[in-house]
Formats: C-alpha cells, sequence, structure tokens
C-alpha cells in the first residue's frame, strides 16, 4: 500500500471537505459534456441521445428541467 505524501493528503481532504454534488447536478455535468462532444447534435446515430442511451423526447425533457439550453453563438 503506497503511503500518502503531503500533497496527496492535502488534495484527498480538500475532496473530502468541498460538498458532494447532488444527482440532479451530476446528470446536468454529464449530459452538458456529452451535448459540448456531439456539437449539440440530439438526434441521429451520432447525437447525444444516442449516447446517453435515452429517447431524443426525453433527452430534450431532461433539458428542459434541468435549465440546460444551448448557448449562443
Amino acid at each position: 500500500m503506497p503511503i500518502a505524501t503531503p500533497s496527496s493528503a492535502a488534495d484527498q481532504k480538500n475532496r473530502l471537505a468541498a460538498a458532494p454534488l447532488s444527482l440532479e447536478e451530476t446528470e446536468r455535468r454529464h449530459i452538458l459534456a456529452v451535448l459540448e462532444q456531439t456539437g449539440w447534435v440530439i438526434e441521429g446515430t451520432k447525437g447525444a441521445a444516442k449516447i446517453l442511451n435515452f429517447h431524443p423526447n426525453t433527452l430534450r425533457g431532461r433539458l428542459k428541467k434541468l435549465g440546460i439550453q444551448r448557448p449562443l453563438r
């Protein structure tokens, strides 16, 4: 078992001190990451819904529920 170095112990302490993310925030971040990966394409074989294993309308509903909107360009 490796011995904890001062920096890794401090990193672990900081992670434990931070408030854990809610399930909703975790879901929001994951969906946003996939949308950015797909260029905000929702439907199709390379769309976010396919990657997330959602029906496209389910994904649209989650976007609305989580308040996720496509950023303006």
